[in-house]
């Protein structure tokens, strides 16, 4: 009898799928800079869509996983009841001891944090799913997946500038010559790494997709701290990226959990992930995320003739980190939900 060997496969989800996420959301991510430096007169107007159809949009995808269902509710209260309290609490007093450049500081460090931890996980989904191996030593690989990200924020913290959307930004007092070293000893090791993973890709063992993901990680990092001096137009090319990037897994993860039809316990947003209904769904969560950021906008309208606190910027950044977390905690590859939706084992 012949044994049957299984092939491993060669996609996250389909050719189509894989080529927009790996390839059109950076080229994406790197146009939207380029729009935003060749015409500043529009920068405004292109802030204002990446947030409207991105930025808000993958902070409501979040909550796909938490409040489209009482089931999801249930499992998921602590995050839904005290967590945002603390958040919000924290966010509040920070402002008053500190001011916005406070906030402004603790968004602009934990949020590249947020983006490459995230940027990992996808790595890992990707290897996971399609058994496609780096080559070389497994520590090093990943050492040098965050000294890359490290390199050009450290580049970033070096320079004068310190205004970010007009804000005050309290950077890390970073000397020139340190973080010129520690980009030069990552362009080094990405060099190193680079030339094992095109042995890996010529032997079979490396995925094209795997590969080109793995080096636009990279490269966007190193555009959007690096390439670019300004603080903003650099933030629009990675927050693009981690935004566009977010939805699309998000719906990845969606779709495959209902794949064998609607559930009755997730009526909603099982519907919502069937086959073929991708667009109802973005309208959906589109819709939502108009009803809760207006009626942000339309709250603030009202206190603001009651308080000096900015209250918008609170309740945006007090979502953003209350996202922060319950993404470090729903996403992690190691429960068995996310593995068994993203078929990975």
């Amino acid at each position: 009898m012949q044994s049957t060997v299984e092939t491993p496969p060669l996609y996250m989800r389909s050719v189509r799928f894989d080529r927009m996420f790996v390839l059109g959301i950076p080229l994406l991510a790197l146009a939207m800079g380029a729009l935003a430096l060749g015409f500043p007169q529009y920068f405004f107007l292109i802030l204002s869509l990446d947030l409207a159809l991105l930025g808000y949009h993958h902070i409501i995808s979040t909550y796909t996983r938490l409040l489209f269902d009482m089931k999801s509710a249930r499992q998921h209260w602590t995050l839904l009841l005290p967590l945002p309290v603390a958040v919000f609490a924290g966010v509040y007093l920070l402002v008053s001891w500190a001011g916005v450049a406070a906030l402004a500081t603790v968004y602009m460090h934990w949020q590249w944090y947020h983006y490459t931890r995230q940027s990992e996980g996808i790595n890992k989904a990707y290897g996971m799913k399609t058994r496609s191996a780096q080559a070389g030593n497994p520590v090093f690989n990943r050492f040098n997946f965050y000294l890359v990200p490290a390199a050009a924020f450290l580049m970033m913290s070096a320079r004068p500038e310190s205004t970010f959307l007009s804000m005050e930004v309290w950077k890390l007092p970073v000397p020139q010559w340190l973080a010129n070293g520690v980009l030069a000893a990552a362009g080094a090791c990405l060099a190193w790494w680079l030339a094992a993973q095109l042995r890996a890709l010529r032997a079979g063992t490396l995925g094209r997709l795997h590969f080109a993901y793995l080096c636009s990680h990279h490269l966007i990092y190193f555009v959007a701290y690096v390439a670019i001096r300004d603080i903003t137009n650099g933030w629009m090319v990675i927050n693009v990226w981690h935004n566009a990037q977010y939805i699309a897994f998000v719906w990845l993860f969606n779709s495959n959990q209902f794949k064998g039809g609607v559930d009755p316990q997730q009526r909603a947003l099982s519907w919502l992930s069937q086959e073929g209904r991708w667009p109802i769904y973005l309208l959906a969560c589109l819709a939502l995320t108009g009803v809760v950021y207006l009626s942000i906008d339309a709250s603030n309208a009202w206190f603001a003739n009651y308080t000096l606190m900015p209250l918008v910027l609170i309740a945006y950044q007090g979502i953003n980190f209350h996202h922060y977390i319950v993404d470090s905690i729903i996403w992690k590859l190691r429960k068995r939900e996310v593995q068994s939706a993203l078929k990975i084992a």
